[in-house]
């Protein structure tokens, strides 16, 4: 059997996905950074390769760097491109998301309404290609949408928020065209995880839909659970997380966060010095 190396170099994120990953308390501070942020961290993504990373800040900001070691936060020059949300769309972005091949961008909104908004990049990863494509309401489950987030093949949308009619639930939608919101219907939702937190922003899957993690601002933690059946947000999501990981030593105001393919690199970004905290797992 190859090596997690190996398996990597062969078959790049999709062999990764099934590799099995540390719990999230495992996770050990590294460093910090505010990589090109100028404001709260709201949304954090990187390139399967980690060569790149984009943040979504509060405002209508999303930036681009790219990282001369890969993984490394620290090494990041000048921003390579930063993208003004589309204002009659999304002047208030929060949660952040792009697809496998690196050409649709995702992006919440939770101001002007509860909208999740589609980009499309020509060129695969590079932001500064990246146009306004389509919008998908989801008012009716969500009132302030945050996290975003897809399974693997494009197939199903996540997303979490915190306020009403979602009652702190994780949501999920059924596309019938993969990666196109516009083809989206509501299928699921999570029990109540009200009684973790009152509050709920980032959200991130491991591509095998084998764990969610959601992040809580009120208590500074990040919650893990360990999926029954792949995606499905019925099975075990609610009251219990499996497990934790406190957020508070480095950053108060957790938004987003981001784990790497190979599980072994965990980013939380926020707003307490408005950057983003690299923690190694395992």
């Amino acid at each position: 059997m190859l090596g997690k190396a190996l398996q990597l170099a062969a078959g790049g994120n999709s062999v990764a996905n099934d590799v099995a990953w540390p719990d999230i308390s495992t996770a050990s501070f590294v460093r910090f950074d505010t990589v090109v942020a100028a404001q709260d961290v709201r949304g954090v993504f990187f390139k399967p390769d980690g060569t790149k990373i984009y943040t979504c800040e509060n405002g209508d900001w999303i930036r681009q760097a790219t990282l001369s070691t890969a993984w490394n936060i620290s090494t990041h020059g000048t921003a390579d491109y930063s993208m003004q949300t589309s204002q009659t769309h999304n002047p208030n972005p929060a949660g952040l998301f792009i697809g496998n091949d690196g050409t649709e961008l995702y992006v919440s909104e939770i101001s002007s309404g509860d909208y999740v908004v589609q980009y499309t990049m020509s060129t695969a990863w590079d932001l500064s290609t990246a146009s306004y494509t389509r919008k998908f309401d989801v008012s009716a489950q969500e009132g302030n949408p945050r996290g975003v987030s897809f399974s693997k093949n494009g197939t199903l949308m996540f997303i979490n928020g915190g306020s009403f009619p979602s009652q702190y639930k994780i949501n999920k939608y059924t596309l019938s065209t993969a990666w196109d919101i516009s083809t989206a219907t509501h299928s699921q939702a999570s029990s109540s995880h009200s009684s973790l937190t009152t509050d709920a922003t980032g959200m991130f899957i491991k591509p095998d839909g084998t764990r969610f993690y959601l992040v809580d601002p009120v208590n500074d933690k990040i919650h893990q659970w360990n999926m029954t059946t792949a995606y499905d947000v019925t099975s075990d999501i609610g009251a219990t997380a499996d497990d934790d990981f406190y957020t508070g030593g480095q950053e108060t105001v957790p938004w987003s966060m981001y784990i790497s393919p190979d599980g072994n690199h965990l980013y939380v970004g926020g707003g307490s010095g408005n950057g983003v905290d690299q923690y190694s797992l395992g």
